[in-house]
C-alpha cells in the first residue's frame, strides 16, 4: 500500500501509533484498518493502543478468517501474543493464545511480540509440554490454510519497488489502469514467477503516481511495469471503487 508523498520515511510493516492529522489521510490511515481488522480479537487490544482513526473500526464487518479462533476452538495452529509472566517449570516465554489457559514455547521472547504457534496435538493445557513458534507461513504451507495477510506501508510508489520485503524483489510487476492494454484473460500467459506485485492507482490512476514521484516523474508508467492491463474494459462508470478495482483483477487473472 502507498500514498503519493514526496518523503520515503517510515516504510514498513507496521504504522507508528500516534494520532496526527497525518494518519488520518491517504494510505496510512487504511494502512492501520486493515492491520487491526486482519489481528485476530483477543490480540488486538495489546496490539493497537487507542488511536482516533480506529474509533468506529468496530461497524465494519469481521473478516471470520481462519486465524481469528473461537476460545472453544482447537487448531494446528493459533496466533498469540507473548507476556511478561514467567513460566513455572520451564525455560520458555508464556505466550495467550487465545484459549481458557495460556501456554508456554520453548523459546525466549521479548513480551508484547505477536507470533503464530504450533500447538502440536496434546490439548492438555495442565502439562508442560512447550509448544513452538513458528514463521506466520507456516499454516499455508503446512497445510494449505489461509492464515491472513501482511499489510506494508510505503509513502510513494518508488519505494513499493526499492523496498520490497521479498529477497531479490518482485520478479514480475503488473501495473492496472483503464488505460492499460486490454487482453482476453484466457490469452493472457504469465511467466513462472515467485513474488509478483499487481498495482492499482487511486481514483487519478498508477499514471498520477508515478507522476508525482521525484524519482519516476520522467519515466512511462508503461516502462515501469512488465505488463500494464486494462482488466475491466468497457467499464461504463468513470472511476471504479478500490475494493472493486481490487476484485475484478484478481477474478481477471485466476
Amino acid at each position: 500500500m502507498f500514498d503519493n508523498k514526496s518523503s520515503s520515511r517510515n516504510n514498513g510493516a507496521f504504522l507508528n501509533q500516534n494520532n496526527s492529522n497525518e494518519n488520518y489521510r491517504g494510505a496510512s490511515f487504511l494502512a492501520r484498518i486493515l492491520q487491526y481488522l486482519e489481528t485476530p480479537q483477543n490480540l488486538r487490544k495489546a496490539l493497537f493502543p487507542k488511536h482516533n482513526t480506529l474509533r468506529y473500526v468496530g461497524m465494519l464487518p469481521p473478516l471470520d478468517a481462519p486465524h481469528h479462533l473461537r476460545k472453544h476452538e482447537w487448531a494446528p495452529y493459533r496466533e498469540g501474543i507473548t507476556l511478561e509472566e514467567k513460566p513455572t517449570s520451564s525455560v520458555g516465554t508464556v505466550v495467550d493464545v487465545g484459549l481458557d489457559k495460556n501456554v508456554v514455547v520453548d523459546q525466549v521472547l521479548e513480551p508484547g511480540i505477536s507470533v503464530t504457534v504450533a500447538m502440536g496435538t496434546n490439548q492438555n493445557l495442565d502439562c508442560d509440554l512447550p509448544r513452538q513458534v513458528v514463521s506466520s507461513s507456516k499454516p499455508r504451507e503446512d497445510t494449505g490454510t489461509y492464515w491472513g495477510y501482511k499489510v506494508w506501508y510505503a509513502s510513494n510508489i518508488s519505494s513499493v519497488f526499492s523496498d520490497c520485503p521479498y529477497k531479490g524483489g518482485y520478479d514480475h510487476l503488473i501495473g492496472t489502469s483503464e488505460h492499460g492494454l486490454v487482453v482476453n484473460s484466457s490469452q493472457l500467459n504469465l511467466p513462472i514467477f515467485r513474488d509478483l506485485l499487481i498495482a492499482f492507482g487511486g481514483l487519478a490512476g498508477l499514471e498520477k503516481s508515478v507522476d508525482e514521484d521525484y524519482k519516476l516523474k520522467e519515466k512511462n508508467v508503461r516502462d515501469i511495469f512488465d505488463l500494464y492491463l486494462n482488466t475491466c474494459p468497457h467499464q461504463g462508470s468513470q472511476t471504479i471503487r478500490t475494493e472493486e478495482a481490487l476484485l475484478i483483477p484478481l477474478q481477471y487473472f485466476q
